[in-house]
Order: C-alpha cells, then sequence, then structure tokens
C-alpha cells in the first residue's frame, strides 16, 4: 500500500494536469475571440465556455490518460465554437441568445453521445501509442475523418442565402435544421472524428517536443540579438549626441534622439522592418544603420541555421 502511494500521486497530478491546460488554453481563446465580437451576449459566451469545459471534462473521464486526445479534442471544440460565433454574427445574431446556446450544444451532445456508445472502440484508439502499424491503420482512416467537412461545408454555405429580410421564424426554422443536421452528422462520424483529434494531438505534442529542443540555442540566439540591439542603440544615442546637428527625422522633423526611441529604432533595423517613423538623415549614421541591416539579416541567416542544426545534434536517432 504505502510503496504504490508515490506514485499515484504524480500520475494523479499529471491527469490533472491533462485535463486543465487544454481547458484553460481552449477557454483563453474564446474568451479573447468572444471579446472581438461586437454585440456579443454574455451570458451566451458562458454557456459557450460552459460546454466547452463539459464537453472536454467528460472525454477525460471517459478516457482517462489520453493527453493526446484531451488537446485535439480542446482544439477542435474551440474552433467549432469560432466557426459558430462567425454564423451567428453573420445571419442568426437577430435570434434570442437561448435559442443559439441550445443550438451550440446539439452537436456537442452529439459527439458526446455517439463516444459513450463506441466508447470501447475509440478508447482502443485513444489509449494506442503511434508506433508504426497503429499509426498506418489510422492515417487510412484519416480521409474518413475528414468526410464529414464536405456536408458542414455544404451547410455552412447555404446559410448565405438567409438576407436581412429573411423573416425571423424562417431563419429560426434554417438554424435549427442546419443545426441538427449537424448533430446528426457529428452523431455518425464520431468514432472517425477520434482518429482526426488523436492525430491532431500528436501533432501538438511532437511541436512541443520540437520547441522543448530549441529552447536553450534559441536563448542564445535572443541574447545575441538583444545584445545588437543595445550596441547598436548606444552607437545612435552617442553619435547623435554629439553631432551638432540632429542625425534623424522623428515624425518628419528633426529631433534628437533618445535612447528609448534608439531601442525602438535599433529593434525595427535589425529585424528589417523598417516602418519610416523615424529616419537617419546623416551620411555617418546611415553607415551604421546599414551595417546593422546586413549584420540582422547575417544573424537571421545563420542564426537559425545553427539553431535547428544544434536541435538536430540533441535529436536520438531514429531506430
Amino acid at each position: 500500500m504505502n510503496a504504490t502511494t508515490p506514485r499515484s500521486v504524480p500520475s494523479r497530478r499529471r491527469r490533472k494536469r491533462t485535463l486543465v491546460t487544454p481547458i484553460v488554453l481552449t477557454v483563453g481563446l474564446l474568451a479573447l475571440i468572444s471579446l472581438t465580437i461586437q454585440g456579443a451576449d454574455p451570458g451566451l459566451m458562458l454557456a459557450l465556455l460552459g460546454a466547452v469545459v463539459v464537453v472536454v471534462g467528460a472525454c477525460h473521464l471517459l478516457f482517462p490518460g489520453s493527453r493526446f486526445f484531451t488537446i485535439g479534442l480542446a482544439n477542435f471544440v474551440g474552433i467549432y465554437a469560432i466557426i459558430f460565433e462567425f454564423f451567428v454574427e453573420a445571419h442568426f445574431s437577430r435570434l434570442p441568445p437561448g435559442l443559439l446556446g441550445l443550438g451550440f450544444v446539439l452537436p456537442l451532445a452529439a459527439f458526446l453521445a455517439g463516444v459513450v456508445i463506441r466508447r470501447e472502440g475509440i478508447r482502443a484508439i485513444v489509449q494506442a501509442r503511434p508506433d508504426g502499424n497503429t499509426r498506418r491503420r489510422d492515417l487510412r482512416r484519416f480521409g474518413r475523418a475528414f468526410g464529414w467537412v464536405v456536408p458542414l461545408g455544404l451547410v455552412g454555405a447555404a446559410t448565405f442565402l438567409l438576407t436581412p429580410e429573411t423573416p425571423e421564424p424562417v431563419v429560426r426554422d434554417a438554424f435549427f435544421a442546419a443545426m441538427g443536421f449537424i448533430a446528426f452528422i457529428v452523431l455518425l462520424v464520431s468514432y472517425d472524428v477520434v482518429v482526426l483529434l488523436l492525430e491532431t494531438g500528436l501533432l501538438f505534442e511532437e511541436f512541443f517536443e520540437q520547441v522543448a529542443g530549441l529552447a536553450e540555442p534559441a536563448f542564445a540566439f535572443f541574447t545575441f540579438y538583444s545584445l545588437l540591439v543595445i550596441v547598436f542603440a548606444a552607437l545612435y544615442t552617442v553619435v547623435d549626441r554629439f553631432s551638432p546637428v540632429s542625425q534623424f527625422m522623428i515624425g518628419g522633423a528633426p529631433q534628437k534622439i533618445g535612447f528609448a526611441e534608439s531601442l525602438y529604432f535599433s529593434v525595427v533595423t535589425l529585424s528589417t522592418v523598417g516602418y519610416g517613423d523615424i529616419v537617419p538623415v546623416g551620411s555617418f549614421i546611415r553607415l551604421v544603420v546599414a551595417a546593422e541591416v546586413i549584420v540582422g539579416m547575417l544573424l537571421l541567416l545563420f542564426g537559425f541555421n545553427a539553431i535547428f542544426s544544434y536541435s538536430s545534434s540533441r535529436r536520438p536517432p531514429d531506430r
């Protein structure tokens, strides 16, 4: 009993992190999107966020330990909510928030029903590890996982037939017909959708593993990049301070440049962006700017190459 306790506690903590992290990221994304929607009803947005938490949490309980599936599902539900909000704002903004929330929940409820009905087969997919044979079988099903996109796309295109002059009862009936049809399709293809979600989660996992491997060289690159920004900013400030006339045009007028403005100008120059709000006018300062542009281009070229070369050298060989 005592020997297993230290292992079970970290395991429970990992499962909690597996659930909490994708929910927090997805809810944060939806909250950010909701702030961009003019006139969005707060009650509707809370209902959407609550539905995301319920669906992701329920699937996590059905398939515990399925990190890939949970991440993929959270991302998928987030995309669905954003697309739903787009069509609501474009065609169904006249409908009451309660009806909109009910329509939003229908496909999610159908998905949950589908995964409950076929949970044993889905659990085998979710908990399988992506070795060679399993991954090849999943990829053969991957085409079917995308098959449902076509009818859903047709439904979305059909909603553009609605106009501002369309009577509200017709809009309401069209909305529920569309969401009901989407729910029916999702119920039928829930098994194949899980394959898509698993593949999406695996891609996320591979991406973050690669990012983690780039942390050390990326930090070294950032440190050197910051050093160059500071050095050139100091040069701009010193040259301009000891020149009898201003070496820069700021806001269209000759003006002495401060160190904060020099830092900004150095970042813009080193990244080769060049907004044009600060313009060098002196001959010598233009040479310094040209040197920074060349250094910036070389740094980006060889710096990224060095980062990926370092990452490749640290990557374990394939077996």
